[in-house]
């Protein structure tokens, strides 16, 4: 009877070979996804600010490079949603939370009774 079971140097040879395989074709999908958007890029650009504003038309490596621009400046090079996953949950909003029901709400309805109807 045949051991279907791999050996060690086995798994360990394909354990390596699935992780390139998901990091590689990770990078296909990110590099293909950046490639279309830039060309959605520079079809919204070239459709709708040069005659709105005057400003000449993008290439699409422009319409590429304003895009990694964007993703640079505004959401960072991290993958993931960003700082706020790393918070505790509740964080400031719990400390909200506990002054709205202390002081907030009976300010708001004597700020709302005061105003002119």
């Amino acid at each position: 009877m045949m051991n279907h079971y791999p050996t060690d140097a086995q798994s360990k040879h394909g354990r390596a070979y699935r992780i390139f395989i998901h990091v590689a074709f990770g990078l296909l999908i990110a590099v293909s996804l950046s490639l279309l958007l830039g060309l959605f890029v520079k079809l919204l650009w070239n459709g709708i600010l040069p005659d709105l504003l005057g400003v000449r038309p993008l290439t699409y490596l422009q319409g590429v490079g304003l895009l990694l621009l964007t993703r640079i400046l505004v959401g960072g090079l991290r993958h993931g949603r960003g700082w706020h996953d790393r918070r505790p949950h509740g964080g400031r909003w719990r400390e909200y939370d506990e002054w709205w029901k202390e002081k907030g709400e009976k300010s708001f309805r004597e700020f709302s009774n005061d105003q002119p109807s």
